[in-house]
C-alpha cells in the first residue's frame, strides 16, 4: 500500500476511478478519485496546496507575534528541488523563499524552524553570531524544530510516496 506523510503523521492513499478527479482525507487516508488526471500529480498538486497554505499560516503567525518586522511582501514556491541538491529543502530568492514538496513530512514546528532560518538570511547571509540571534529571536525554542528537521531527514531526502 502506498503512503505518504504530512505534517509528521502517516496517511495511506487509496486510488479509486471515478467521473471526476477529487482528492479526500477522512483520518489517515488519503483517498485518490481519479478520472483524467494521474494520481500522483493530483496527490502532487494537492500536497503543493496543502503545504503552501501551511506555510502562510506559520508566517502570519511569525508576523503577529511582532519579534520582527519583515518589509514588503514575502511568499513561498513549492518546488521538486533546489538548486539539484538533494538535501536542501529551502532557500531563500528575492522575496520568495523556495520550499522544497517534501517538506510536508515535517511537523508543524520543523516548518517554523525552516521559515524562521530562511527570513534570518534575508537579513544575513551566513551563519554567523547575528544569524543565531535573529533565528532565537523570531523562535526562542528553534533548537525543537531544528531537531525534528534532522529526525525527518530522511523524507526529505527519499521519494515522498512510498510503497508499491
Amino acid at each position: 500500500m502506498k503512503k505518504v506523510t504530512i505534517f509528521g503523521k502517516n496517511h495511506a492513499i487509496v486510488e479509486q476511478e471515478s467521473k471526476r478527479d477529487s482528492i479526500l482525507v477522512i483520518n489517515n487516508k488519503i483517498i485518490i478519485k481519479t478520472h483524467e488526471r494521474p494520481p500522483e500529480d493530483l496527490l502532487k498538486e494537492f500536497l503543493a496546496e496543502h503545504l503552501y497554505s501551511e506555510l502562510i499560516k506559520i508566517y502570519e503567525q511569525i508576523r503577529k507575534e511582532g519579534k520582527i518586522e519583515i518589509f514588503g511582501d514575502l511568499d513561498f514556491e513549492i518546488v521538486e528541488k533546489i538548486d539539484n541538491k538533494k538535501q536542501r529543502i529551502a532557500k531563500q530568492k528575492g522575496n520568495k523563499i523556495l520550499v522544497k514538496l517534501n517538506a510536508i513530512a515535517l511537523p508543524k514546528s520543523a516548518l517554523k524552524y525552516v521559515i524562521v532560518h530562511e527570513i534570518a538570511h534575508i537579513l544575513t547571509k551566513r551563519h554567523t553570531k547575528k544569524f543565531w540571534k535573529i533565528v532565537k529571536t523570531i523562535y526562542p525554542n528553534f533548537e525543537v524544530g531544528q531537531n525534528l528537521l534532522e529526525k525527518y531527514q530522511e523524507f526529505l531526502l527519499n521519494p515522498l510516496i512510498k510503497g508499491v
